[in-house]
């Protein structure tokens, strides 16, 4: 049985690694596996973030318990010839680093980026919760004049160098999606 081929996609916060990640789910009809729903670097305070940061920033210190294992269980189902993984840590992560088999990291300047995450932020939450959304805007910005935008430096600094394929997230997701597949030799 031959493994299946993990396609991983990282970007900063807001760089678009949802909307490729989905688009390519759709146009190679293969599975999906998002970091998101097994890191707890988010439940951490800005002071730890912080703290980490000023250790020297090591990715194998951010938890994700069960990722590794999943990844591999699906890797070896072999169900679909691809596996997208949307992983913002690429290969800097040792515990899934060699599962990898094609990392593509969306470059997108940090402006647009923090635009696109205020633009979701406020479009799920502003219209239902509009006093919260703004305090929650509020705390999100002073964090990330703080340290999250640090973070983001370190994620640029050690994921971007190791990817396959680096895109312009400027571009339009079908956009997007269309570069993967002919970078991956698919039609699309």
């Amino acid at each position: 049985m031959v493994a299946t081929r993990v396609i991983a996609i990282a970007a900063p916060i807001g760089g678009g690694k949802s909307a490729l990640a989905e688009g390519l789910t759709r146009a190679l009809g293969s599975a999906m596996l998002h970091f998101d729903d097994y890191e707890t670097a988010t439940r951490q305070s800005v002071e730890q973030l912080a703290a980490w940061l000023a250790a020297g920033a090591d990715i194998d210190q951010l938890d994700a318990p069960g990722l590794a294992a999943e990844l591999t269980r699906l890797r070896t189902l072999a169900t679909t010839p691809e596996l997208i993984f949307e992983m913002p840590l690429g290969r800097a992560w040792s515990a899934t680093a060699s599962q990898i088999d094609v990392l593509i990291w969306i470059d997108v300047p940090p402006d647009l980026a923090l635009a696109r995450r205020l633009r979701d932020i406020t479009a799920s939450a502003g219209a239902q919760h509009p006093a919260r959304t703004l305090a929650w805007l509020n705390d999100y910005l002073a964090h990330y004049i703080d340290t999250i935008h640090a973070v983001l430096a370190e994620q640029l600094r050690v994921v971007r160098p190791r990817a396959d394929l680096i895109l312009d997230g400027r571009a339009e997701p079908a956009e997007l999606v269309r570069q993967v597949l002919a970078f991956l030799g698919k039609t699309p």
